[in-house]
């Protein structure tokens, strides 16, 4: 009697996938380590060096931030379900890629929001000009 053989045992992962969980791990830590930390250092020295007239958008930042490392974690724990090494690949690179735009955000939403408080200021500055006398 023929008969179908049911087995337990799953194939191994190829060594691409194995490569592509790994390097995809390592980037996004050293995005995380040598990109978003020195931005928030730098931020924060600027509303420091300010004494809080730098109006940070902190919520939104977080957010952002939030959002943007969930979507890389479950895109390498996809990486991590995948057998196929091309999928892997893709899955580990749209990780890093996300990692990177989220961590370089927080210069973005700061670089607007001081945009935006300066471009309030400048009707101000004008006013005080046109009050001084011989103008």
């Amino acid at each position: 009697m023929v008969g179908r053989r049911t087995s337990t045992v799953s194939r191994p992962r190829p060594r691409a996938v194995w490569a592509a969980i790994v390097t995809s791990t390592i980037v996004c830590g050293l995005i995380v380590l040598g990109v978003l930390l020195p931005i928030l250092g730098l931020i924060g020295a600027a509303d420091a060096g300010t004494a809080g007239a730098f109006d940070v958008p902190v919520g939104q930042i977080a957010a952002a931030i939030a959002i943007g490392y969930l979507l890389a974690l479950v895109l390498l724990l996809l990486t991590l379900r995948t057998r196929n090494g091309a999928i892997a690949w893709v899955l580990g690179v749209a990780a890093v890629i996300s990692t990177l735009v989220v961590s370089l955000w927080p210069l973005a939403a700061a670089a607007m929001s001081g945009t935006e408080q300066v471009s309030g200021l400048i009707p101000s500055i004008q006013n005080l000009l046109e009050q001084i006398p011989g103008n």
